[in-house]
């Protein structure tokens, strides 16, 4: 009998010792997959950012508003709203295209692509010229 009770303790050592290791080793893997959805994720956001500054208009969707579209892509809203005939009212600034789409009868992606031919022609006849960046000479500084 002392040597059941004995060897009963030592069992149920192991086996915590086993599920401990179980759990650690899959809150690891669970880290490695989070951290690489993240990764891409990140990577994701960069290259949107990239096309958005080279100013391709595929990345339009249909949640974005037309203020925030003539601001991401430096268009006048007057123009974007020229070319869905409607007018700049604080109802129309605060609705996404879905909504304009659905309130108009069309659908979403005519909607998109009238907005996209307005950004490609008004970045045609206006292209962006960055400003330039001020160059100091080396160790010179000069407050403007």
């Amino acid at each position: 009998m002392n040597t059941h009770t004995l060897t009963m303790p030592k069992t149920t050592m192991r086996q915590r010792f086993c599920i401990i290791i179980f759990f650690l080793l899959l809150s690891l893997a669970a880290t490695i997959v989070v951290a690489n959805a993240t990764i891409h994720a990140v990577q994701d956001v960069h290259t949107h950012q990239v096309m958005e500054h080279k100013g391709d208009v595929h990345l339009i969707r249909q949640w974005m508003t037309i203020p925030y579209i003539a601001h991401v892509y430096r268009v006048p809203n007057s123009i974007l709203y020229a070319a869905l005939n409607l007018k700049d009212t604080p109802a129309n600034r605060h609705s996404t295209l879905e909504t304009l789409a659905l309130q108009h009868k069309q659908s979403v992606d005519s909607v998109i692509r009238k907005i996209q031919h307005c950004i490609l022609a008004y970045q045609k006849d206006h292209p962006f010229i960055p400003y330039p960046t001020p160059v100091a000479a080396r160790g010179e500084s000069r407050i403007i």
